[in-house]
């Protein structure tokens, strides 16, 4: 209040001369100003160590300055303050006795100096109050009895002797004895908790294998509590007895295309070929322990067979069919029982079936091949349902090439089961069926019907 008193009452004192002068004349005024101590003014070049409000004049134009000057604080700790061996003050740590200055800032943003006159006694103590069971290490001695026991140390860093006071209560462990029996299966390790009187205190591990049947085993353990709540000498006794697991040898050779090796009522698993191994699997035995199986296994790949040759003839024609085998070393047998590797059927007066069987003299593996001749179409609609199927044996497509369109192709496996069937296209993706032999069938549009068969090996 009295600030705007001042500055209306000059105003006015000036108001008449700034009249004279010029009617427009302009005022800047400075923005409120705090320093420390003291401020210059850089208008008038005066500096200022009292708060208050200063104007100067230059030209046509006013200048105000509202100006805080707040003071910085100087403090002297007559009293000296004493420590050990060394003392710390803020964030600083003094090893020797004398006066130190720290500069601190003010509420006002201002320097505060303080200033304390240290002494140190150059000797440090510290106590400690223990409770312990049986006995107690304390800087590297073994103490047995209740007592109190003093340690001298020198910091030859610091020059400063350090008294240690160790007030200790011994108690002597009261005894325990604990007995039990474990039956467990070989290779196990087992933990056991004791529990009386506290939860959950793990003593000693034992590694039991089977050579271990019978034997007993004692360790002590002592609980050492930072409180004198408890104090136990606890004699643990565990009596072994240990089952042995069970191992079950399977040998399996000479074994085709796959091996199921049942594990356990709910449980199988299957080997597909390819696999020549010795597996070790674990299942439960009657005992509770490990079963292990292991399964010595040889599996081979069965031979897939396939017949080439007259699947087409006039009625009262012969027929010469040739055996291949996409293996080596087999034996044949047709269904007329020759071995040979072709045959030749003579004065067809109808269809006939014919199956071979490829053995391979090494593995034992059997595959078999069907074909059905088709004798009873004249000689013009032999002529009209010739027509090629390649490539055979196939890993993917096969091509049918005829002078005819293809009304209809169906394709059987070998129990006579259909598991395809295309209309209209000569070419057949055979991508969704398992390697094998498969008789296909293909309906032209003429209605001459005529087979083949397919070797299908991805």
């Amino acid at each position: 209040m009295k600030k705007r008193v001042f500055l209306m009452l000059f105003a006015a004192m000036f108001l008449p001369f700034a009249i004279n002068a010029q009617v427009n004349s302009s005022v800047h005024i400075d923005s409120t100003i705090v320093a420390c101590d003291s401020y210059t003014w850089s208008i008038d070049g005066q500096t200022y160590t009292t708060s208050g409000v200063h104007t100067h004049i230059q030209g046509d134009t006013l200048y105000i300055l509202d100006l805080t000057i707040n003071n910085s604080i100087d403090t002297v700790i007559a009293t000296p303050l004493h420590g050990g061996c060394t003392f710390t003050w803020g964030d600083s740590t003094y090893h020797t006795q004398g006066v130190h200055t720290r500069v601190f800032q003010s509420q006002s943003g201002c320097d505060s100096t303080v200033t304390i006159n240290l002494q140190l006694t150059g000797q440090a103590t510290k106590t400690y109050t223990v409770t312990a069971c049986e006995s107690y290490i304390w800087k590297g001695d073994t103490l047995t009895a209740t007592n109190t026991y003093n340690k001298n140390f020198t910091d030859t860093v610091n020059n400063c002797d350090s008294i240690l006071t160790l007030n200790l209560t011994v108690m002597t462990p009261a005894a325990i004895a604990y007995d039990t029996t474990v039956v467990a299966c070989e290779q196990t390790r087992y933990r056991f908790h004791m529990s009386q009187s506290w939860t959950n205190v793990t003593q000693n591990g034992y590694t039991m294998t089977s050579e271990a049947f019978g034997n007993t085993s004692t360790g002590r353990g002592i609980f050492h509590p930072r409180t004198a709540e408890k104090c136990f000498d606890s004699i643990v006794t565990v009596h072994f007895n240990i089952k042995k697991n069970v191992n079950n040898v399977i040998v399996a050779n000479n074994q085709c295309d796959e091996y199921t090796l049942v594990i356990n009522d709910s449980t199988s698993k299957t080997f597909t070929y390819s696999i020549v191994d010795t597996t070790t699997l674990k299942r439960e035995a009657s005992n509770g322990c490990d079963s292990l199986i292991i399964l010595q296994l040889n599996l081979s790949k069965s031979p897939v067979p396939y017949i080439t040759g007259d699947l087409n003839v006039a009625p009262g024609s012969s027929a010469t069919l040739h055996a291949n085998c996409d293996q080596d070393s087999v034996t044949y047998t047709w269904s007329t029982g020759s071995h040979d590797n072709d045959i030749t059927l003579t004065n067809l007066s109808g269809n006939q079936d014919v199956t071979l069987n490829a053995k391979n003299n090494g593995t034992g593996c059997e595959g078999t091949a069907y074909v059905t001749i088709r004798a009873n179409v004249s000689i013009e609609n032999v002529e009209d349902a010739d027509m090629a199927v390649y490539p055979n044996p196939t890993s993917a497509f096969v091509n049918i090439t005829t002078n005819e369109n293809v009304k209809n192709v169906s394709i059987y496996n070998v129990m006579g089961q259909q598991v395809m069937s295309v209309n209209g296209s000569k070419v057949i993706d055979l991508r969704s069926l398992n390697n094998g032999t498969y008789v296909m069938r293909v309906q032209l549009e003429n209605g001459v019907v005529a087979t083949r068969t397919i070797l299908l090996s991805k």
